[in-house]
């Protein structure tokens, strides 16, 4: 089976949020903070910009926006707006930087292979199939079923315990750098500078 790590409790980068910064008519940079609600330790912070390379480089970058992390690493990732099936709605993707794929979310970790249950930061902003993570429900894992004889009948009459499926890992996001540092105690202002 070799080992997995699911994806909900893991920090993501949905792309509703980056639709929020790129339909910003103030053309900001936001940050976005994702913290421990257990313990409020700050696990990921990211400034998140609509990204407006020089004039001279005469391609068209709308739909990007640069993401750079606490550590300094910057990666651009593009976005695309979708036609929706129904009623003529429109939805913001971004495109994996590894699968070109479009995806609702981008994770910025990885499997690590040499460890069990184990990621470690990548490099890019990539979807949850090339980070190859999984979700909880995957292989029947939110059921459990009994291994005893009266658990086994109990389970015929009442049918499977189930565990409710995780939350997923989404971001704060704040315009104002000020508020993050009251919200979370973070220094932030070398992310946003």
């Amino acid at each position: 089976m070799g080992p997995r790590v699911n994806c909900e409790p893991l920090p993501c980068l949905p792309a509703m949020a980056v639709e929020w910064v790129l339909k910003d008519p103030r053309q900001l940079a936001y940050l976005m903070v994702w913290e421990n609600e257990d313990s409020n330790e700050v696990i990921l912070a990211a400034r998140v910009a609509p990204y407006s390379p020089p004039a001279e480089l005469g391609q068209n970058f709308e739909g990007y926006v640069e993401i750079r992390r606490h550590d300094g690493t910057r990666n651009y990732i593009h976005t695309i707006e979708r036609l929706m099936p129904r009623n003529g709605g429109r939805a913001r993707l971004l495109v994996c930087t590894r699968c070109q794929r479009p995806r609702r979310t981008l994770y910025p970790w990885t499997l690590n292979p040499a460890r069990p249950c184990a990621v470690f930061i990548a490099s890019t902003w990539q979807c949850r199939s090339c980070a190859r993570l999984r979700y909880a429900s995957e292989g029947g894992a939110l059921v459990s079923h009994s291994r005893t004889d009266l658990g086994r009948i109990f389970e015929a009459v009442v049918g499977p315990s189930r565990s409710p499926r995780p939350e997923r890992f989404y971001p704060f996001l704040f315009s104002n750098p000020e508020d993050a540092a009251v919200f979370s105690g973070l220094t932030v202002r070398r992310l946003i500078e």
